[in-house]
């Protein structure tokens, strides 16, 4: 029993260290990305200030910097992380790219993690996105976007396992922030 844990442990130690390593540049995206969107934030919400008396609450100008950020670390990820008519293939097959390496299988599981803060951030900044159907059709149909300007221009290759990956984490977001959101409502935070 214990050789069987440790045996566990140490297959989910490997997928863990593969996925820091993968997320490693995205991760570097990240900050210069929060500090464009904190810039552009700034600026619409002084300009807005202004020229309107709209003003926000400071939470919620935080949470739209880290909903650009994000937004701005995967434009970058999905196509120019990659030199345009590298990669020009199509696969519509289920469970395709799980593979049979722990490689395979963590990029499988990266493909969830990408869009679990989409869950997240589009029903704390937008009402209309707390419909659990509306969230996910919107991670849906972005993913889909995504793989067909990936096919277009050539920096990714178009897969349906992409697609069904985005969109369980939309919903794993979508069911992290009802967590949070009603913990927050019903616990008086």
């Amino acid at each position: 029993c214990a050789r069987l844990k440790r045996k566990r442990w140490l297959v989910i130690r490997r997928y863990i260290e593969l996925i820091i390593q993968d997320f490693r540049q995205p991760v570097m995206y990240l900050i210069p990305a929060i500090l464009f969107s904190g810039c552009i934030v700034f600026n619409v919400s002084l300009f807005l200030e202004k020229r309107m008396g709209y003003s926000n609450k400071i939470s919620k100008k935080i949470s739209f910097t880290i909903f650009l950020a994000y937004v701005v670390v995967i434009f970058y990820t999905a196509f120019l992380s990659r030199e345009p008519g590298s990669r020009k293939s199509i696969s519509l097959v289920l469970f395709e790219t799980w593979g049979c390496t722990f490689h395979m299988h963590a990029m499988f599981i990266e493909n969830i993690i990408m869009f679990i803060p989409f869950g997240i951030l589009n029903p704390l900044l937008f009402r209309k996105f707390r419909n659990a159907r509306v969230c996910v059709l919107a991670g849906f149909i972005c993913s889909c976007s995504i793989e067909v300007l990936q096919h277009i221009t050539q920096t990714g290759y178009l897969q349906l396992d992409d697609v069904m990956t985005n969109t369980i984490g939309t919903i794993l977001g979508w069911l992290a922030w009802k967590v949070g959101f009603y913990s927050k409502c019903h616990l008086g935070s």
